[in-house]
């Protein structure tokens, strides 16, 4: 990503006349994730929001956003990366994108033109979120 203004977000489909909705980061980094059950679904948490990171803890409600079913893959693994800072490409799991990701997460803040108040959750024009 290399225009600030723009958000690399799975919520909406491509051609589509919606503007995408920007996350918060959660951590520049992956989650390392063990042992998951093989073919279960897990809900990977794409706002940034959840208290429960990487997975979704309902928290998005009202921001436009929704989680992102996952299965587990049926060979089994150990460890899996998943992305913390909600910008990959390849979701739920962790392709770099956080490498470049903050000074690009604050030019995006600076120029959001949307007003920031206490009273939202998050900006999904720019990712802003309010100190909790």
């Amino acid at each position: 990503m290399s225009d600030a203004k723009s958000c690399n977000s799975s919520q909406l489909e491509e051609n589509t006349e919606k503007p995408k909705l920007c996350p918060t980061v959660a951590m520049y980094g992956p989650y390392s994730v063990e042992n998951l059950e093989p073919g279960k679904i897990r809900k990977w948490c794409t706002c940034g929001l959840s208290k429960k990171q990487p997975w979704c803890d309902g928290t998005h409600k009202g921001t436009g956003f929704k989680s992102l079913k996952w299965k587990v893959p049926d060979k089994p693994q150990k460890l899996y990366s998943i992305c913390g800072c909600k910008h990959t490409s390849s979701p739920p799991f962790c392709d770099g994108s956080h490498i470049e990701l903050p000074s690009e997460f604050n030019a995006r803040q600076k120029a959001c033109q949307q007003m920031h108040s206490e009273g939202i959750k998050l900006c999904t024009g720019c990712g802003w979120v309010p100190q909790w």
